[in-house]
């Protein structure tokens, strides 16, 4: 990572600020790791210990702590995955919650690819994520339960925006009506006719992924089969936007500002793309394994 910053920091004239003592850096990865401050005695024990990867010892031994790993990181995927939503449409049984199958997800580290996948071809414990917000009432076109599925699918794990193209053909990017209506149509229970801000259009939106690239889904009739070859498109090693969309958004939070920024728009540039593609295919290299990446970026 040091070397990849590096020809950055020169051509921009900026001088890295030098290694935080070992009391700051105790504090920093106590807090993001497991979301508590280091206890008097193992931070004393921190300080007078002369290993010369000490540092790293400690993050590993913090990410080791699966149980307080999972309770502090619940809450970046609670918000995430609206899992923590309260609103309009809950108090009745309209959101179904996916607290235990994260918890425990979380507590044994699955690979962030599996972990995908269960969330797009759920389990009955994993389906509150794309079943969505049941609302009351009359609700438009764009806020159907199909549709949120795509809306929360593309921006939590690709890093777009469906949102307006949900409506109309987006005014911010260059998502189509029909692009997130096919993704939708992989959620629904019949065809969908595409409706332009609330108006029916009479056209049909046949299922597809928004990355026609790494593969077309099979036109079916079952469901089944929709979810599963989607969850499979998503989570193939072909599709890098998945693993820089986690990278992108672990670098914001330990740093304060993403690789691209803002995070939920991936197609804006990286202030450093070399960075950002090292990262993810070392992430995906080891597995997609989330401990690993934590520890190659605090470390």
């Amino acid at each position: 990572m040091d070397r990849l910053l590096e020809p950055y920091f020169a051509a921009n004239k900026i001088k890295p600020a030098g290694p935080v003592d070992d009391r700051v850096f105790a504090r920093r990865v106590y807090l993001d790791v497991v979301g508590l401050l280091p206890p008097p005695g193992e931070l004393e024990k921190f300080v007078r210990a002369r290993s010369s990867d000490k540092r790293v010892q400690l993050v590993q031994q913090l990410l080791a702590d699966n149980e307080n790993y999972a309770l502090h990181w619940l809450s970046f995927w609670n918000d995430m995955l609206r899992n923590d939503y309260k609103g309009t449409g809950y108090i009745d049984g309209g959101r179904k919650q996916i607290t235990q199958w994260l918890f425990s997800s979380l507590e044994t580290n699955k690979p962030f690819n599996q972990f995908v996948g269960e969330l797009i071809n759920p389990t009955p414990e994993a389906e509150g994520f794309t079943k969505g917000i049941v609302w009351r009432g009359v609700v438009n076109a764009s806020q159907t339960p199909p549709m949120q599925a795509a809306q929360s699918i593309s921006q939590v794990f690709m890093g777009v925006n469906l949102k307006c193209a949900s409506c109309h053909d987006s005014f911010i990017n260059d998502w189509q009506l029909s692009d997130a209506y096919g993704l939708a149509s992989v959620y629904a229970d019949g065809p969908r006719e595409m409706v332009h801000c609330d108006k029916p259009t009479g056209k049909m939106a046949a299922p597809k992924f928004i990355y026609s690239q790494l593969g077309e889904l099979a036109v079916s009739t079952n469901k089944a089969i929709r979810l599963e070859q989607l969850a499979r498109l998503i989570t193939k090693r072909e599709d890098g936007r998945l693993t820089r969309t986690l990278v992108n958004r672990l670098w914001q939070k330990f740093f304060g500002r993403g690789l691209v920024e803002p995070v939920d728009d991936m197609e804006q540039p990286a202030w450093n793309a070399a960075l950002l593609d090292w990262l993810a295919e070392d992430f995906a290299d080891h597995g997609y394994d989330v401990k690993h990446l934590i520890e190659v970026m605090l470390t």
